[in-house]
């Protein structure tokens, strides 16, 4: 009980994030901020657009997959500045994916406000996630790097075909675990994969071994922030965000259909956060050493 409420902490303190970081990432974090803060600067918007395009910038969450960005550079002993570029473009195609989500979902509430969709409609809200896709692709040329170019640009499509088998789930009764996993590693896990390879690119380092150790860390602190994610949704205990709706896809839902009781279903659920991130430090472990800051980050989603 007490790591849920550890992690509950965490969930509606970003500040439980922040805590952890070193001084030099804390930094260049903030560089990714004041980055994204003039993303749109010298380009005329109408003043609704430019309020939509900005709106989830302006009121950001816990900058998770920036982090990991700028984490995985620091860890790997590179210079954390030219992961900046990177970082912002990861966070812009996060912020365009929840204008989408939004839009699809009628979303009127997300950590505890109202939404871009709910204030200026659903045409602005798309148009708004077109200027954060284009800011994005920006962002990671001008990292100078094509193989971070080419990662978001394949993470990009993976999340498309997360919302878009998200959609062909919604409602039915027949989902499976299985189908569980493959739209949470394409709508979440595949950005937070790519977030720590780019982190990795973005200090020069390339060799097979390594990047595929990361891609395999990602996948896992990915399924396991979503898995974590729906049992927090499921019991409520987020009061920023509302509750489960009866068509949503939740692997609490899913597991008490396959014939848990509800306990048990909430049981499983959290175990299988903690084993996958198990899985994301055994790998780590290989490559930086155990005390190591990127760690402890990744230990946080732990309830």
């Amino acid at each position: 009980m007490v790591t849920l409420v550890l992690g509950l902490m965490a969930v509606i303190s970003p500040a439980k994030y922040l805590d952890l970081l070193p001084g030099e990432v804390r930094e260049a974090l903030n560089g990714v901020i004041e980055l994204l803060n003039r993303a749109f600067d010298g380009h005329w918007l109408p003043n609704d657009l430019g309020d939509a395009a900005y709106y989830y910038i302006r009121n950001r969450g816990k900058m998770i997959r920036p982090t990991l960005v700028l984490l995985t550079a620091y860890s790997l002993r590179g210079n954390v500045g030219n992961a900046i570029l990177p970082a912002a473009s990861v966070e812009l195609i996060h912020i365009a994916s929840l204008l989408q989500d939004d839009i699809m979902d009628r979303q009127m509430v997300r950590r505890g406000v109202k939404t871009p969709y709910s204030i200026y409609g659903p045409n602005m809200a798309m148009l708004a996630s077109d200027l954060a896709i284009a800011k994005a692709v920006e962002y990671a040329i001008r990292s100078g790097d094509n193989d971070i170019v080419f990662e978001l640009l394949n993470a990009s499509i993976k999340l498309a075909a997360g919302q878009g088998f998200e959609m062909e789930l919604s409602g039915k009764d027949s989902i499976t675990i299985d189908d569980y996993m493959r739209l949470v590693y394409n709508k979440t896990a595949a950005l937070i994969e790519s977030s720590m390879v780019v982190g990795a690119y973005s200090v020069g380092v390339k060799d097979p071994s390594t990047i595929n150790v990361l891609r395999d860390v990602g996948r896992n602190v990915g399924l396991a922030f979503q898995v974590r994610d729906d049992v927090i949704d499921y019991q409520n205990l987020d009061p920023g965000n509302p509750m489960v709706f009866d068509d949503e896809v939740n692997i609490v839902k899913i597991l008490i259909k396959e014939g848990l009781d509800m306990a048990s279903s909430i049981a499983r659920a959290r175990s299988m956060v903690n084993e996958l991130l198990d899985n994301a430090v055994r790998g780590l472990s290989g490559l930086i050493d155990g005390s190591n800051v990127l760690i402890k980050y990744i230990n946080l989603l732990r309830i």
